[in-house]
């Protein structure tokens, strides 16, 4: 049955990409229609993030080797954020230039830590972590988890989307209001209130 419905994701992955309408699919799972509807990027920018993430990882992999080391990519519009850790200061010079020359992606924020990588505690910490900060998010007024991602590394919490100067303000005084968060990145993307009611009404989620 896992292998059917990976096949089955796969198969609506290429078929989307190729027809250019597609269904919006995060971790394997499509996203509610309503959600899309609120999304401040094109259905397109959405599915072509989820790609890039996965590429950007294994394109970097294939240079600096699968093992010994952690590492996160995240894509918002192609701006992509490389966090995690790698054991040398040329592995993390090798992902930057690997993740700037990979196709779609415009910028390369590298936040990767020269150490050793993360312990499983670490990282099922973090995983929590960012659970909470998405619910303390989904909890506030004035901001929408659906304009955002939120990535957490070893407590550091990494903010990514298309916000207003005031709802970026909101949303990182949020998340460093949550117990544990040792600091907060703000990698948003910042535009006016006219810029994205305009960009609302030039999307099209078909």
């Amino acid at each position: 049955m896992a292998n059917m419905k990976l096949l089955s994701v796969s198969v609506i992955l290429a078929s989307a990409l190729i027809s250019g309408c597609a269904p919006v699919l995060v971790g394997g799972a499509a996203i509610t229609s309503a959600t899309v509807m609120t999304d401040r990027r094109s259905t397109g920018s959405i599915v072509d993030d989820e790609v890039l993430e996965k590429r950007v990882r294994y394109e970097i992999g294939e240079v600096i080797g699968h093992d010994k080391h952690h590492i996160a990519v995240t894509s918002y519009e192609g701006k992509v954020l490389l966090t995690g850790e790698v054991l040398t200061s040329l592995d993390k010079e090798r992902a930057r230039v690997v993740a700037t020359k990979s196709v779609g992606v415009n910028t390369v924020i590298n936040e990767l830590a020269v150490m050793d990588p993360s312990s499983v505690t670490t990282l099922l910490s973090d995983s929590m972590l960012a659970t909470k900060v998405r619910s303390a998010i989904i909890g506030t007024e004035n901001i929408s988890l659906n304009q955002m991602k939120v990535t957490v590394q070893r407590g550091i919490v990494y903010l990514m989307g298309i916000v207003t100067p005031e709802e970026a303000k909101l949303a990182s005084k949020v998340a460093a209001g949550v117990n544990g968060v040792q600091q907060v990145v703000t990698c948003f993307n910042v535009e006016t209130k006219a810029a994205i009611d305009n960009r609302l009404k030039n999307l099209s989620h078909n």
